[in-house]
């Protein structure tokens, strides 16, 4: 309990290591694990608890809190027969936003940075957040969702939200990954991000990634990065022809994305020269460990 009370990440063999050397006896790590989840439990309570007092921390937020905005959605609860067990309902996806953020995103740069991290509780599922830079080049935080996965239905719930409550202006940019559920939820018109007019730009290190995935050649990689870099279009035409003397199939790959969509010579300056997700990567390293 008190080694897990000061370090709840505490890895299983330094727990044995102190067993042994303040007792003179080796437990199994099964037996190490087991304890330290039931010490977690007793500290922190269980997942079910957890999620049972959700409803609890939506209400004090919204009471203490004022301009909270908090979408919670859960699920009837369905035996193995198929009927439904009474009233019961279960935890499905939960948006939040915090007043200061909603009304300091008026202030920051107009982007915005979506990504998804996954959670590592019993229950697993996704942890989505967007984020954007303020005028200090701080990373600043605006909203947040637990959703199941990466679904075009989870994403739409997320999109729908943040376009509803926080980033209603309009020439609006949103930075994002290449991700399929992404562009389905942000292409749907009842997500509210067509009127008003907004953009949709892709991270030229999550396309890079990809180019890898299909073409797998470093050399070219890094000039499939320095072509989505390139300020002018004269650049960018020379980094492509290196791309072209090289190798067909990777120029055509790279000519099949739409260049406004990730590439700083045609992108009218509405990405402010952000070419990454970075921002949002970094608030995720932040929240790991928790």
């Amino acid at each position: 309990m008190e080694l897990v009370n000061r370090d709840a990440s505490l890895k299983v063999k330094v727990i044995i290591a102190h067993v042994v050397e303040k007792y003179r006896y080796i437990i199994s790590y099964k037996k190490t694990w087991i304890e330290k989840c039931k010490a977690i439990e007793s500290l922190y309570g269980n997942w079910e608890t957890s999620y049972n007092d959700l409803p609890q921390w939506i209400l004090v937020m919204k009471t203490y809190l004022p301009g909270t905005i908090i979408e919670l959605q859960s699920l009837p609860v369905i035996s193995n027969d198929g009927s439904y067990l009474g009233d019961q309902r279960i935890f499905h996806r939960l948006f939040w936003a915090f007043r200061p953020c909603i009304r300091g995103f008026a202030y920051c740069k107009p982007i915005v940075q979506v990504d998804g991290t996954w959670l590592y509780g019993k229950y697993r599922g996704t942890l989505l957040m967007a984020v954007a830079q303020d005028g200090n080049g701080n990373i600043f935080p605006i909203t947040f969702a637990l959703v199941e996965s990466e679904t075009k239905e989870a994403w739409s719930f997320f999109l729908k939200n943040l376009r509803m409550h926080v980033t209603l202006q309009a020439n609006l940019c949103l930075i994002s990954d290449r991700h399929e559920s992404i562009k389905s939820a942000y292409n749907n018109p009842e997500n509210g991000w067509q009127f008003p007019p907004s953009s949709h730009v892709y991270c030229i290190r999550h396309i890079a990634q990809n180019f890898m995935r299909e073409i797998k050649n470093k050399d070219l990689r890094k000039i499939v990065v320095n072509t989505g870099y390139a300020l002018t279009e004269a650049t960018f035409n020379y980094y492509r022809g290196e791309i072209r003397r090289t190798n067909n199939d990777a120029l055509s790959w790279i000519d099949n994305i739409p260049r406004e969509k990730w590439a700083r010579a045609f992108d009218g300056g509405q990405r402010w020269g952000h070419m990454t997700t970075n921002l949002a990567e970094a608030m995720n390293s932040v929240l790991k460990e928790t």
